[in-house]
């Protein structure tokens, strides 16, 4: 088979006429952990259409399934093959450097092809084809019916046609191949492949056009004014106003419907033609046209040396390190423009949703009619709308969360990743890609330009400058002139003495907070957890309310007095006595968001407060609706979680609370630090944005600890040295790549069995390769239980990072091979590979 960069001749050409009668291949990937292709001969019907890169229906193992086709040739050497079922799109979803790119997340993730390109589809390209059952008409007497297939042939009287998944949940959950089969065989069903293309997946509207050449004179109409008063009207406003109007809302300004524009069409003076229309997402509208701002000095030598590598469009990654408030975005603006000019597109990657609409704003207002926006808090419709305006060549610059990464922008200039930091962009699903990882190669392998921004680079990416794979480039100074806010820390453990009960603000605090209420100025309080308190303690017997399906405690959250399991989802009531003892009252132990929220309400009770966490912006638009507020100063205080530090630029905020700073540094997770010192960073760089000088206070009971003094002194440099060289001492990344291999069931010895076999089959693997690399583990996962199912954990670490794949792939395929003794197909072991993981072991 041809390698995929040699394989546009497929894309473009057509492989072969109707009537060749020379046989044609295809090699299919699917969306499962399977990781070959499958050889599909391709049916003269469809050797016309077939393009490398399109989707295609195939059966695999008894199932209609959707693939991707990656190769085509003429030859092949699988000694049997069926043929294609169909090809649901008219051209290819995917081109060569997609595919390539999709191909080289399979092997350094260590997924299937089928699942990397699965990934890169909008949502609505992802179904697959099924299989589908029907009565048939007038079918001769069944005679005898065993009481499945009775129970079937009702089934599909009462509801009509069922896929055979439908047909084997209604009927008790059990395969139905046999009986299906059977009652195929009896005539008294038949079946059809069932595929669902991008085109159902089309928003339409009917639009009335004028027919200009057939209109009639000005005596008809005279009379259709008369006869036809509506009609008249409609025809007259469609020749004096704008000839081409959607037809609902033409027939709305005339107060009637869709009869009169019928009889217009009757008369061949209008056409009436169904036409696309584009879901467009509501960030894109009322913004007002932005001026191209002045850069100083670091910011236009930024611009320039970036700019010079897309003028030789020569692949070269830019780490950007600039303070909070340096004007890091107006320099990708102007790289933008830059690649504009020079006819290529741009991607434009932010962490997460919360971020999205409001650099979006900015990015539109700069670039009117120009941008497209993908992220998962917009609907099916609307994602594959935008996909579909990108994929046209309409639009040439897209913003948006970690998927944005695959937008089908060519030819492209420039990857800005903002924020490269942020975890967010590691996909916690299947492939378990890094966006900022995945851009870079996709600059790699198309000659652009990747630019990483940040105020507290990753480790990973401040080595990789040090090292000179990355050009490092600095902003030292905000854009404004203004100053970085002045840090102080509150040693929490002297007042935790003296007053009796929970701390939630430090006297400092709470005066700065009344201080700037009285100046009318804004106030940002960051509290990393969510709910009312983390547990519900008895103070009798010191029972836990727990989650019954994780081994986590129950969070309580006051809004709806509720317990609820922050992994599962589960909810209990509030219990009024302990679970184990009966004693009662119980205590709730722990400070969260809305706890705080209550809190400040009592003491600041003529203030404006809102909290902004996962409670408060689950719904479409929550975190523009509370951002929008608190930027037209509707809101005093905001009470948030960890997305408050994320990138915010409002002028107001003139104090930044950081309460109980060291909760991250009790993680058990060796990006510990590193979290913490971000997270400090970056809500502390919120204040002080606008004319007005900020203030952070930091509250902690650990101020000597470096990430936070760090922090305190805006000091990255500093933290950068002394934590990279605690991970080269204990052999961790970024000195060396890591992968972690995490196996979970519902019987725990099972899991422990099977995960002390990975061992065994890794330091065997090692060992006879001499490998560099280690094992650690296997030990119990942090949460050593969620949703039933117990989880362990091994990691294993070393360099080079090729040498590190070859044997997490030899263990996967030792895995498949030899599936787990003593593991149901209901509730089987699963083991879940993440390479260069970013959370906890």
């Amino acid at each position: 088979m041809a390698d995929i960069r040699d394989t546009e001749q497929f894309l473009f050409d057509s492989p072969a006429s109707a009537a060749d009668a020379a046989p044609l291949y295809a090699q299919v990937v699917f969306p499962l952990p399977l990781d070959r292709p499958f050889t599909y001969e391709v049916p003269i019907a469809l050797r016309n259409r077939i393009r490398i890169g399109m989707r295609a229906a195939a059966t695999l193992n008894s199932r209609v399934l959707t693939g991707f086709v990656v190769d085509l040739a003429r030859e092949t050497e699988a000694p049997y093959t069926i043929p294609l079922l169909d090809l649901p799109d008219e051209e290819p979803v995917f081109d060569p450097p997609m595919l390539q790119l999709c191909r080289w997340i399979a092997d350094y993730y260590c997924c299937s092809w089928g699942e990397a390109l699965q990934t890169a589809l909008p949502a609505v390209l992802r179904h697959s084809a099924s299989m589908v059952y029907r009565l048939v008409e007038h079918a001769a007497a069944p005679g005898h019916l065993t009481e499945r297939q009775a129970k079937i042939v009702a089934l599909l009287q009462q509801k009509g046609p069922q896929t055979a998944a439908q047909l084997a949940g209604a009927a008790g959950g059990r395969a139905l191949s046999n009986t299906l089969l059977a009652l195929c065989r009896k005539g008294l069903i038949t079946r059809e492949i069932q595929i669902r293309d991008g085109q159902s997946s089309i928003l339409r509207r009917l639009w009335a056009v004028l027919v200009p050449h057939d209109l009639p004179d000005p005596e008809t109409i005279i009379k259709l004014q008369r006869r036809a008063p509506r009609q008249a009207a409609v025809l007259l406003d469609l020749s004096q106003r704008d000839p081409e109007q959607p037809a609902a809302e033409l027939a709305a300004r005339h107060e009637t419907d869709l009869a009169t524009l019928r009889a217009l069409e009757k008369k061949g003076w209008i056409r009436l033609e169904q036409r696309e229309v584009y879901r467009v997402p509501k960030t894109a509208e009322n913004m007002s046209v932005t001026t191209r701002l002045t850069l100083n000095e670091e910011q236009e030598a930024a611009r320039h040396v970036i700019a010079e590598a897309m003028e030789r469009q020569r692949f070269q990654v830019f780490l950007l390190r600039g303070i909070t408030g340096s004007g890091k975005t107006e320099v990708y603006l102007q790289v933008i423009e830059h690649a504009l000019e020079r006819g290529l597109g741009a991607i434009i990657l932010v962490p997460e949703i919360s971020l999205t609409p409001q650099t979006a704003a900015r990015f539109y207002a700069r670039f009117p009619g120009q941008i497209a926006v993908l992220h998962s808090g917009l609907s099916d419709g609307e994602r594959f709308d935008e996909w579909r305006r990108v994929r046209r060549g309409q639009v040439r610059i897209v913003v948006g969360a970690r998927s944005a990464v695959f937008a089908p922008v060519r030819p492209l200039g420039v990857i800005v990743v903002d924020e490269e930091h942020d975890n967010s962009y590691k996909q916690g699903d299947i492939p378990r890609y890094h966006a900022r990882d995945v851009a870079v190669m996709r600059a790699r392998q198309e000659n652009a330009v990747c630019v990483l921004g940040s105020a507290t680079p990753s480790l990973e990416s401040m080595a990789n400058a040090r090292s000179g794979k990355y050009v490092l480039l600095e902003l030292n100074r905000r854009a404004t002139g203004a100053s970085l806010p002045e840090v102080r820390v509150i040693d929490t453990r002297e007042e935790m003495r003296e007053l009796p009960g929970m701390l939630m603000l430090s006297r400092e605090l709470e005066d700065a907070v009344r201080d700037r209420l009285n100046r009318k100025e804004q106030v940002i309080l960051l509290l990393n957890r969510r709910g009312f308190a983390p547990y519900v303690l008895c103070p009798q017997c010191g029972w836990i309310a727990e989650c019954g399906q994780c081994q986590v405690s129950m969070t309580y959250h006051s809004a709806d007095s509720r317990l609820k399991c922050h992994y599962c989802g589960e909810e209990k009531p509030v219990p009024s006595n302990c679970g184990q003892c009966g004693f009662s009252p119980v205590l709730y132990i722990g400070l969260g968001t809305q706890r705080l929220e209550d809190y400040l309400a009592r003491v600041f009770p003529g203030a404006r407060i809102e909290r902004m966490d996962a409670d408060t912006t689950s719904g479409k638009g929550g975190h523009a609706r509370i951002l929008s507020r608190f930027a037209s100063g509707q809101i005093d205080i905001l009470i948030g979680t960890q997305m408050l530090a994320k990138g915010h630029d409002y002028p107001g905020i003139t104090l930044v609370g950081v309460i109980n700073a060291d909760n991250g540094l009790a993680i058990p997770d060796f990006r510990a630090a590193e979290n913490t010192f971000q997270l400090l960073c970056q809500v502390a760089g919120r204040a002080g944005r606008g004319n007005r000088p900020g203030e952070v206070l930091i509250q902690t009971a650990r101020p000597t600890h470096f990430a936070i003094t760090r922090a305190a002194a805006h000091d990255y440099p500093g933290f950068f040295e002394e934590e990279f060289a605690r991970r080269q001492r204990a052999g961790f990344p970024p000195a060396v790549r890591m992968a972690r291999l995490v196996l979970d069931g519902p019987v725990e010895p099972l899991v422990q069995r099977e995960a002390l076999r990975l061992r065994n089959l890794a330091r065997a693997w090692i060992q006879e390769r001499r490998a560099p690399l280690r094992v650690i583990g296997p030990s119990p996962a942090v949460i050593r239980k969620v949703k039933n199912r117990f989880r362990w954990t091994l990691a294993v670490l070393g360099l080079p990072a090729s040498t590190l794949n070859r044997l997490v792939r030899h263990l996967v395929d030792s895995w498949n091979a030899s599936p787990p003794a003593g593991s149901s197909a209901e509730s089987p072991i699963q083991l879940r590979v993440d390479v260069d993981p970013q959370d906890a072991f």
